[in-house]
């Protein structure tokens, strides 16, 4: 563009600028005189009006909607409202989690609102603040409702119903323990204590026991004051408040006041159960000769002893079950309440309440919390045991100790088998705790024994099933136990004390010596009770017969180490026959030793089978355990003790 022209152009736009101007001091003068305008023009609008005046379109600008992330911020706001409902109505939340979801809430709306009504381009932090948000609300809502466990803390259970404490277990796949103990502050079946903190988070335990009140404690030791010339009234309410359960009143003749304590057998500290006696005046003379008779329904049964015995009248109890009498009152009267009856004469019968009649449900369509909400409403008591079983889902119930339909009364027993699932064989560090687990849940198994060069005798060399196999219900597992190093019994005859020690170490054999009379040189072995050739396990002890010379005449008795003397000749040399029969000394101290500490009939039945025939291999040996009254647990009722051979049987009973 040349000069010229650039100046032409300039010379324009300072023309138009001042022709403008000039309108708008115009249009302000104008103004001015219809005293409607502004005395002053900003700066952006005269900048407007000289753009509008050359031509100049301003560009429209376009406003950003941000559709999904305000969306997602509705969401938002409306989960929140929804994760304040479920807190609200979950039974389980505890008030801070009430009030913990409503100040969530509340920010949750005022965050929404706000990015909403935010205008800005970019609104990315806003967008990833709400999906956090909105998965963090989710989580709230269902994660109580997964398998897993929520990461809420154990309540504090104390005076809570078992009920409810149940269910609570049974939503957190916690397994409850129950232990029933006596309390006179806790109301029965609510709960005393838990070995659980409050607080603790679920998701850290497994296990929880609970103490639940069997009610107060019948043989709790309360101090009885002295009650004489106490009235009836105030004795009874002494007896039922530290209830009391064997009192026993009469009722004499006496110039004291009437029905009034005149007599009383113990004060002090008694248990609830002890009898105790109180004599009552009814004055000098009875007064009357009939009674009317009262309504004793719902009465306790001390309180109508005491109004019979009050009244000299005569009576009887019966019982019967009833659903709305509560227990030990009374439900009806063989005599009207109202009528009339004589001073010791007609008996009264008064039915007192068994509560009402309880029938066994069908447990196997009941889980372990419908049967203790069932339990708890009959008043009923449940003990659990549990019991590997392929057949039942573990924590289901197996079985109960009655049958479906009988009749049970209130505060009784019910055993409970639960099961542990599928048994898988453990690993185990010695056969004892082998044993111990099989006898606990009634596992079979049988003992199989044999030569092992590697295991040392008495420990296990394989079991028939391998850690993690599965075990059918009644498989029985075979246990193969060691019997050490086999060894073969050299032959002593004939040689001296010293060189049969000497041959019997060589080879891990012990020994012990005896003493017998024979033609042989004196300490020369005339026998020994195992036969040379037979196998046993290293470290048998061998008894070896030494000569002590020719008989002087009579027994002679020198020096037996053995208190058990073996007696039996031993045979002239000959070929080893083809079955060997060898002597063998059974002592009592041997089975004593084998059966002590053992926890079950069945585990000193193997322990002393195990024992025996690792003394006199090739002995058999039969035990049986018998139920017997007056004999504990694994006490011999009959035994063989003495010498047999190892080609014998021998036969014992024990006490089961």
């Amino acid at each position: 563009m040349s000069a010229k022209k650039k100046t032409n152009t300039t010379k324009k736009k300072n023309t138009n600028t001042k022709k403008s101007t000039e309108v708008v001091e115009e249009k302000k003068i104008n103004d001015d005189n219809n005293t409607t305008s502004l005395s002053v023009i900003e700066k952006d609008e005269l900048d407007d009006l000289i753009e509008e005046d050359l031509g100049i379109k301003k560009k429209a600008v376009k406003k950003t909607r941000h559709i999904f992330t305000n969306l997602i911020l509705c969401i938002v706001l409306i989960v929140s409202l929804i994760f304040f409902v479920f807190n609200i109505i979950d039974k389980n939340a505890s008030i801070i989690s009430i009030i913990s979801s409503l100040v969530f809430t509340l920010f949750a709306i005022l965050y929404s609102v706000i990015g909403i009504t935010y205008h800005r381009k970019s609104k990315v932090t806003i967008l990833i603040s709400g999906l956090l948000l909105l998965a963090y609300l989710g989580i709230g809502i269902f994660g109580n409702n997964t398998t897993t466990k929520p990461i809420l803390g154990v309540e504090d259970f104390t005076g809570k119903d078992l009920t409810y404490v149940v269910k609570w277990a049974s939503k957190n796949n916690i397994t409850l323990n129950q232990d029933y103990e006596y309390s006179d502050m806790i109301e029965e079946y609510k709960i005393i204590s838990q070995d659980v903190p409050y607080g603790t988070k679920v998701k850290d335990i497994s296990d929880l026991k609970i103490s639940v009140s069997d009610g107060p404690n019948p043989y709790k030791e309360i101090v009885v004051p002295s009650m004489l010339t106490w009235d009836t009234e105030r004795v009874i309410n002494f007896v039922e408040d530290n209830h009391m359960s064997n009192v026993i009143v009469e009722f004499v003749s006496s110039d004291k006041v009437k029905d009034t304590v005149i007599e009383q057998s113990r004060s002090g500290n008694l248990r609830r159960d002890d009898e105790l006696k109180l004599t009552f005046s009814y004055g000098e003379e009875l007064g009357f000769e009939e009674v009317k008779l009262i309504d004793f329904k719902n009465m306790s049964k001390f309180r109508i002893e005491f109004y019979m015995k009050q009244n000299h009248l005569n009576y009887d109890f019966d019982e019967d079950f009833s659903k709305s009498i509560k227990r030990d009152h009374g439900i009806r009267q063989s005599i009207a309440a109202g009528e009339t009856v004589h001073v010791d004469g007609d008996r009264i019968t008064i039915t007192l309440s068994k509560g009402p009649e309880i029938k066994i449900p069908d447990t196997s369509k009941m889980s372990i919390t419908e049967l203790t909400e069932w339990a708890v409403k009959n008043r009923v008591k449940l003990e659990f045991v549990d019991k590997y079983d392929d057949s039942v889902k573990e924590g289901n119930i197996i079985g109960i100790d009655k049958n479906t339909g009988d009749v049970i009364e209130q505060r009784s027993t019910i055993k409970v088998t639960l099961s542990r699932g599928k048994l898988t064989m453990p690993k185990f560090s010695s056969y004892d705790d082998f044993k111990a687990w099989a006898d606990k849940y009634e596992i079979k198994y049988e003992e199989k024994r044999e030569f092992n060069d590697k295991v040392k005798a008495g420990e296990v060399i394989s079991y028939s099933y391998k850690t993690g196999d599965t075990i059918k219900n009644g498989d029985t597992i075979i246990v193969t136990i060691s019997d050490g190093e086999k060894v073969s019994v050299p032959n002593l005859k004939g040689l001296t004390k010293n060189e049969a020690i000497n041959k019997l170490k060589k080879v891990g054999l012990n020994y012990s010596f005896r003493y017998q009379s024979s033609n042989s040189t004196k300490d020369t072995v005339i026998s020994q009770s195992i036969s040379s050739g037979s196998q046993v396990s290293s470290g048998t002890t061998i008894s070896v017969t030494l000569s002590s010379g020719k008989s002087s005449g009579g027994n002679n008795n020198n020096q037996n180490n053995n208190p058990n003397p073996h007696t039996n000749p031993d045979p002239e040399p000959s070929d080893p026959p083809q079955q060997v029969c060898n002597p063998c000394m059974i002592l009592r101290s041997y089975i004593s030793s084998a059966i002590d500490g053992k926890d079950s009939c069945s585990a000193a039945k193997s322990a002393l089978i195990s024992s025996l025939q690792s003394r006199c291999p090739g002995l058999t040996v039969n035990v049986s355990c018998v139920d017997k009254d007056g004999y504990d647990t694994n006490d011999i009722i009959q035994t063989f003790i003495g010498e047999t051979t190892t080609c014998g049987t021998v036969n014992y009973v024990l006490a089961n």
